[in-house]
């Protein structure tokens, strides 16, 4: 299937953060200083606006050039922020207070997923917070998408091993993507590093 990336942007529109993200950032009330966050796959740039909004240094990392243009036009020339266009699985991940991975870390081809999600979880910091969202083995692209990667419960939940997690939350909803009816199975994440 090909996925017209513009075009998602363009529907995206200006909607809200995502929830995830905003519950995520309310945990870390403690935090008593500047954090680094990394926004992996991080389109247009909703959740990056809303890291920076907070007070963030963000390195945002997204393959779509188009994505990275409207990520910049968005932010001006904040210093805060670092753009790399790079597909995430050959992106360096640096040291970082939060890493968020909205709807994202699906697309990595299933080959990659194990290295880029090693170099995820060495790059958290104590305290840090890993944010994010998974695909399950019964969303509709499961059976369709041998380049992406999926997930039963138990699998899912193995991912967070010697972390603390603070939301595990598996969603089934209908729905549509591109246009076309689908059938969405995900994991909502919120996990910790501990200090």
């Amino acid at each position: 299937m090909a996925r017209d990336w513009v075009g998602y942007y363009d529907d995206q529109g200006d909607r809200e953060p995502r929830e995830l993200l905003r519950d995520a950032l309310d945990r870390f009330d403690r935090l008593d200083r500047v954090g680094r966050a990394v926004d992996v796959g991080c389109g247009q740039g909703i959740e990056t606006m809303e890291l920076l909004r907070r007070g963030w240094n963000v390195v945002a990392i997204d393959a779509e050039p188009d994505g990275m243009r409207r990520v910049r036009e968005r932010a001006g020339d904040d210093p805060r922020l670092t753009t790399v266009v790079s597909p995430m699985q050959d992106a360096d991940i640096p040291a970082a207070d939060l890493i968020h991975a909205a709807f994202s870390l699906p697309f990595c081809p299933p080959a990659a997923f194990p290295g880029l999600w090693e170099r995820i979880r060495g790059a958290l910091r104590p305290e840090g917070r890993f944010v994010g969202n998974l695909f399950g083995d019964r969303d509709t692209w499961a059976s369709t998408q041998p380049d992406m990667t999926f997930f039963d419960p138990e699998r899912a939940r193995a991912l967070f091993e010697d972390l603390e997690l603070e939301v595990f939350r598996e969603q089934e909803e209908e729905g549509d993507a591109w246009g076309e009816p689908k059938h969405w199975h995900y994991f909502d994440v919120i996990s910790r590093r501990p200090g």
